[in-house]
């Protein structure tokens, strides 16, 4: 009577996996999320790239560049609804062997027959098997330069999960793209905190991204410059404006005056300047400022006050800059 539950049931126990189809997104790209607990950082790839480039022993996190094997990232939702849909197969298999087996036990019924016992199954539907959904198209997407790679996600990626490669140029683009947001956040702190903690972390945004520019250039040069054949650079050359002019002078032989405009690079050596204050005085104004910077503005013994404009006009400059050098180098 119960033939093919019990056959269900052998071939139940005897299976050791359930395949789960997962959906691309409405671009073609799969979902990813770090195995980290400590970033869980997520991502997408390109649908064919995962097949075709990544390789099945290394992935890597776009954000903190953890290593793990490909079957290692799937996403916390991904896990979930994959659990459910094995649930529903294993189900939607046993109800269906319910229901043939008592259309079976009708089938063999005497209707003459005194006394007649059937099986009847209620209920038990088959079970809609869909495939995992794709949450929704991220808005930045990029291709890796070294494997051509193409993944996409949300805030600062900076290593290829294909190859692992960490990409100068993407990493300059990523880091100046977050310093301008931080720079403009001002107002919407003062329209949700305490106006004295609004002005604090504000200022601190502001400081910190005039640091943090100078930081991105600096690992650009040195990414760009690391040639054998080139001059030896010192520790720390690229922080110096005329350090590092000096350098790709040699290597390239074009000078950052010769790529800037007057304006630009006078504003440029002002920038280098605070930047060097804020990162060593805190900010507090010397007589060495104002005789390298030209900034007749500050008196020794007064600090500096960074506002928002100059620490965009300073990415602008440093992106300039840094573009310039990328299609040299």
């Amino acid at each position: 009577m119960f033939k093919n539950l019990q056959e269900e049931m052998r071939r139940l126990a005897a299976r050791q996996t359930i395949s789960v189809p997962l959906e691309s997104d409405a671009e073609g790209y799969f979902d990813k999320e770090c195995p980290d607990e400590n970033c869980l950082f997520q991502f997408k790839i390109y649908e064919q790239d995962w097949k075709d480039i990544v390789r099945d022993e290394d992935v890597f996190c776009p954000s903190c560049r953890h290593c793990a094997p490909a079957k290692s990232w799937y996403t916390t939702q991904q896990v979930a609804e994959a659990r459910e849909y094995a649930l529903n197969s294993v189900k939607a298999g046993i109800n269906r062997s319910m229901r043939a087996d008592a259309a079976a036990s009708k089938r063999r019924q005497n209707r003459n027959s005194f006394v007649s016992i059937t099986l009847e199954a209620r209920g038990g539907h088959d079970v809609a098997l869909l495939p995992v959904s794709a949450a929704a198209p991220m808005r930045l997407k990029t291709k890796c330069e070294k494997c051509q790679c193409r993944y996409s996600y949300v805030g600062a990626a900076f290593f290829c999960p294909s190859c692992g490669e960490n990409s100068a140029s993407h990493t300059f683009e990523q880091t100046l793209t977050t310093i301008r947001a931080a720079a403009q956040v001002g107002d919407t702190l003062r329209g949700t905190l305490d106006a004295d903690q609004a002005e604090t972390i504000a200022r601190s945004l502001l400081e910190k991204g005039m640091q943090d520019t100078v930081m991105s250039f600096q690992r650009l040069c040195e990414q760009l410059y690391d040639r054998p054949e080139w001059p030896k650079a010192r520790r720390n050359a690229f922080q110096n404006l005329d350090a590092g002019s000096e350098l790709w002078g040699q290597a390239l032989g074009v000078r950052y005056d010769q790529l800037l405009t007057a304006t630009e690079m006078s504003s440029a050596v002002r920038y280098f300047q605070q930047r060097h204050l804020l990162a060593h005085q805190q900010g507090i104004v010397d007589a060495d400022y104002v005789s390298r910077s030209g900034d007749g503005t500050y008196a020794p013994g007064q600090r500096l006050i960074i506002k928002p404009a100059a620490v965009l006009n300073f990415v602008d400059i440093i992106e300039k800059l840094g573009r310039e050098l990328i299609a040299r180098a």
